[in-house]
């Protein structure tokens, strides 16, 4: 192998709570460097397994991708709205969401791409912070959804395709290393760390599936019915979508009551001065 013409690297990953040496690895006497994260076909891989440095990667492209465009594309006020919305999908999100079909995400990172999803809507749609728009006001001003419900229907497409290859496939080798992998499991030896374990894969497509309603055993039958699956992914985004926006409606009123709920205590009268008004006056005689 010429490793002047092939960058080698190596990504150590220890088992849980190990902290043995990094290996030495070498080819042709020439060592391999040990690297944390490792960059492979676009993606980053962290020896943890975690997404962090991962969706800050993707929002960094996004936001490089999405300045480019600004000035070239999205500033221009010849061009129509709807038309800068459709780019933003095609190319800015596209690039937001590389790889996302195999992400085990946790609240923190969907915050992450949230935040960047509102943001590039807000600097399309001219929207500025001084006036008071909501998300969900922007949201429908862009015809859009907010950024789960295409992580939603992304994964379960993902998990369609994987399920219809053939059995020799290496991704479907991977996922159903264990057997019937939407199955629960016990732990049937050992002894398990304190704490909340962290999520699988398999625990996000089972909270996928709760969206559109397939219940994990019955998955392998949808998804050998393509335009059936591609429905119901739908359906969940929709679903998905509905409920995020009700809960969000409802704490907002609710909001909006507490801060408007007027505490009168005019009926309190000071027993020094048979003043009447609020508690904190009794502070005047110490």
């Amino acid at each position: 192998m010429n490793l002047e013409s092939w960058k080698d690297e190596v990504l150590h990953h220890p088992a849980p709570y190990s902290n043995p040496p990094p290996p030495n690895i070498t080819i042709d006497v020439t060592p391999l460097a040990n690297v944390n994260p490792f960059k492979y076909v676009g993606s980053t891989i962290s020896c943890d397994c975690s997404l962090d440095r991962e969706i800050d990667t993707r929002i960094s492209k996004a936001s490089q991708v999405l300045g480019r465009l600004r000035n070239q594309w999205l500033n221009e006020h010849n061009i129509h709205l709807s038309m800068k919305l459709k780019v933003y999908n095609a190319v800015v999100l596209l690039s937001l969401l590389y790889g996302c079909e195999t992400w085990t995400l946790y609240h923190r990172h969907i915050k992450k791409l949230e935040c960047f999803h509102m943001r590039a809507f807000r600097s399309i749609l001219r929207i500025k912070w001084q006036n008071h728009i909501t998300n969900l006001k922007v949201l429908d001003k862009a015809k859009s959804t907010s950024i789960e419900p295409s992580i939603i229907k992304t994964q379960l497409h993902w998990v369609g395709h994987v399920i219809r290859m053939d059995a020799c496939r290496m991704p479907k080798c991977l996922t159903y290393v264990w057997g019937k992998w939407l199955t629960y499991e016990e732990l049937k030896a050992g002894k398990r760390n304190q704490g909340r374990l962290k999520l699988r894969y398999k625990d996000t497509v089972k909270a996928n599936l709760q969206w559109c309603r397939i219940k994990p055993g019955d998955l392998e039958g949808h998804a050998m019915d393509r335009p059936k699956l591609r429905d119901s992914s739908h359906k969940a985004a929709a679903n998905f979508e509905e409920a995020r926006s009700q809960k969000l409606t409802a704490a907002r009123k609710r909001h909006h009551r507490a801060a408007s709920a007027v505490i009168t205590t005019t009926d309190f009268k000071c027993p020094q001065c048979s003043r009447l008004g609020l508690q904190s006056h009794l502070r005047v005689h110490r």
